[in-house]
């Protein structure tokens, strides 16, 4: 079992969290915002295949996959980095789950310790 933290460093890492996951949804928009902008010149509709398909698969399904991986890694490895998981159960706790543990002390899905007594806020 790791050492327990106070409430400022909980806060603090979960304010870090935050602030990579706007990076993180910028990098996830950025290519959908550059199709946007070749898909108004005349250059995009040399390079795009004749096939219409094809076309909205380069189009529309891989940026929006291509988002959709980049968040769900981020809600998967950003807890992971920033510490922001249970180390007994090993569950995220960021949103409400942040919120409860940061009240009680403890981690609301296994009860466990992760904040110094001290520093609970009443």
């Amino acid at each position: 079992m790791t050492a327990r933290v106070t409430a400022d460093d909980f806060r603090a890492r979960h304010r870090a969290y935050l602030r990579e996951r706007a990076v993180v949804a910028f990098l996830g928009y950025a290519p959908l915002i550059v199709l946007y902008l070749l898909t108004h010149s005349s250059w995009l509709k040399t390079q795009l295949p004749q096939s219409k398909e094809l076309a909205v698969l380069y189009l529309v399904v891989l940026p929006i996959a291509w988002f959709a991986l980049i968040m769900l890694l981020h809600r998967w490895l950003g807890p992971l980095r920033h510490r922001l998981r249970c180390p007994r159960c090993s569950q995220a706790l960021i949103a409400r789950d942040f919120e409860r543990a940061i009240d009680s002390g403890t981690c609301p899905h296994c009860g466990a310790t992760l904040l110094d007594a001290d520093a609970v806020s009443a």
